[in-house]
């Protein structure tokens, strides 16, 4: 092979290198299973951000209420909560987990999902996407 050829021939092989490389970090969604365990988590999360003497109040995540996927190699949520009083005003709350980290409550969606928290590709897997880019938008 001709000093030439070799250098096309790696050209060629750093091109579908640099390919397969774009192709691998491009995520697709995922839709999980929201076990008693993950809506444990999520409820946890939840109450750091609940004032200390209304966490008592706290209900759910209600039943039916939970989304759960993953997007990437970080998982997503989104949970409705009730609390005495309020009910269930500004609903869902949003939840990301980095992998290897906690959840964390992004907070709540004051009735609009958007795309801002939960990727666009995540909630058009799970059906929420009249909510994407078109405020004011009502979760259900």
């Amino acid at each position: 092979m001709s000093p030439r050829q070799r250098r096309r021939a790696l050209a060629v092989v750093a091109g579908l290198a640099a390919l397969t490389h774009v192709a691998q970090a491009a995520p697709s969604p995922h839709n999980l299973v929201a076990s008693v365990a993950v809506k444990s988590q999520l409820r946890e999360a939840h109450l750091r951000v609940v004032p200390l003497g209304s966490r008592s109040k706290v209900r759910g995540p209600l039943k039916g209420s939970t989304y759960y996927g993953s997007y990437g190699s970080t998982r997503y949520a989104i949970a409705t909560f009730s609390t005495e009083g309020l009910g269930t005003t500004d609903q869902p709350e949003l939840f990301s987990k980095p992998l290897g980290k906690p959840w964390r409550d992004r907070g709540d969606t004051g009735g609009c999902i958007s795309g801002r928290i939960i990727p666009p590709p995540l909630l058009l897997l799970w059906g929420l996407e009249r909510d994407l880019g078109n405020p004011p938008c009502f979760f259900p």
